[in-house]
């Protein structure tokens, strides 16, 4: 116990440790500033949007008005009808427009939702005799996207979540795996659906879904995973150790898991930044928030999976227990490596390096047997990953087995390199 209290002293004291440690932060919090930035100006763009159909619908009553007015001077009745239908319809979407502005700038979610409903049920779940097609840009909007999207809306409706900000507040399509854009109308689609998460816990969502977990993982291995490398490069302390009445095994296990723990300790550090900052500047979020999960595909002719996969939501909650797992597990895999590199090569930059070429070209081999294939957390979650590789065998549960075994087996080579390196620098 006291060489492990040693240890985890040696590595908090480091002046690498405590400067990464500040940078991480940092870096975590300068992007929140910019993200927080995007998301103010897709909430101005919706507001002047608003304005901008309020003003439109506005005239168009003036100049339907005036239509009447001179409908009524020359008796013409057809007129006179148009003109009183189109004066009526102008008003009635210019006052919607004002309560869609009004209900936005409040964040009355609720009346936005149940205005949503209507529009996308007509597409998500049309009558058989009245088939419904929608479209974006002139392409079509698969079914599968249509209904996700109708049944995020409700789900946030009956359960009162506040969304992510999206540059529209009408036909906010929640886009999947299923879409197909192409050209200018992809870049479009993106950029319409792009979701900007203010409070603490959606921007961690969002983090994740950029490989924010093997990302810290990796520099977590930079800060804590030299125990061993550092030591050797130094030789004043492996030679104190040496003469100690220490046995090997006892050693290479203290240095192991103090490296090891300190990294879990920076992972948990690094997912509590995002949460803090967010919650600071606009507040924590809702656990309840949905996420999609892909059932599966039923066929694999996409034509039909469009219309027949299902798919259900797990709350926001469930998905960062579930990622905090995986996170768990990965960095185990991902340290044992880096580990084991930095036994053979003492720069610690250069270990990082070679770890995050490993990790990458290992993720460039789909197969549930490669743990490397499940860095990903979020497809891994979500099963997206099931329906790019059209194998339903990539699991949670599989990645963790075989992420598990993989780490064992560079932990026994670890120690096999480890008890060589030290016999053979005089240790008993």
């Amino acid at each position: 116990m006291r060489i492990f209290s040693f240890e985890s002293k040696r590595l908090i004291k480091k002046k690498t440790t405590r400067v990464m440690l500040m940078l991480s932060i940092l870096a975590v919090s300068t992007i929140y500033l910019l993200h927080f930035n995007l998301a103010e100006q897709v909430q101005k763009k919706v507001t002047n949007h608003n304005d901008f159909l309020i003003d439109l619908y506005k005239q168009d009553q003036v100049d339907w008005e005036i239509k009447k007015k001179e409908a009524q001077r020359a008796k013409d009745e057809e007129v006179l009808e148009e003109a009183t239908f189109m004066e009526e319809h102008a008003r009635s979407t210019h006052e919607h427009y004002l309560m869609m502005k009004e209900a936005y700038q409040n964040e009355d979610w609720k009346k936005i939702f149940q205005h949503e409903l209507k529009q996308l049920k007509l597409f998500a779940y049309p009558p058989p005799e009245e088939p419904a097609d929608a479209n974006f840009e002139n392409q079509e909007i698969t079914n599968f996207t249509l209904r996700a999207s109708y049944e995020e809306v409700k789900y946030m409706l009956e359960n009162d979540i506040k969304p992510f900000m999206q540059n529209i507040t009408t036909n906010m399509y929640l886009p999947t795996i299923y879409d197909s854009f192409s050209g200018r109308t992809l870049a479009l689609w993106q950029e319409e659906t792009k979701r900007y998460g203010r409070e603490g816990i959606y921007y961690l969502y969002q983090l994740i879904q950029s490989l924010y977990i093997p990302i810290i993982i990796l520099i977590g291995s930079f800060i804590f995973g030299n125990t061993f490398s550092s030591d050797t490069k130094k030789n004043n302390h492996i030679r104190f150790y040496q003469v100690l009445p220490l046995h090997r095994t006892k050693l290479f296990f203290t240095k192991y898991v103090t490296g090891y723990l300190g990294i879990l300790l920076f992972v948990l550090i690094m997912l509590g930044v995002p949460i803090a900052v967010g919650t600071i500047m606009h507040g924590f979020g809702d656990l309840k928030y949905p996420i999609l999960v892909y059932d599966g595909y039923t066929t694999e002719y996409m034509n039909r999976n469009i219309v027949e996969d299902t798919f259900h939501f797990i709350p926001l909650q469930k998905y960062l227990t579930q990622t905090l797992v995986l996170a768990i597990v990965m960095s185990l895999l991902i340290y044992t490596m880096y580990f084991l590199v930095s036994q053979f090569i003492k720069e610690p930059i250069f270990n990082m390096i070679i770890v995050g070429i490993l990790t990458f070209v290992g993720t460039l081999i789909s197969h549930p047997y490669n743990p490397f294939s499940y860095i990903d957390t979020d497809k891994v979650i979500t099963h997206e990953i099931q329906l790019q590789t059209l194998n339903t065998d990539f699991t949670m549960t599989m990645g963790i087995i075989v992420t598990l075994g993989l780490s064992l087996v560079f932990m026994a080579l670890n120690y096999i390199s480890f008890k060589y390196n030290s016999r053979n620098d005089g240790g008993g």
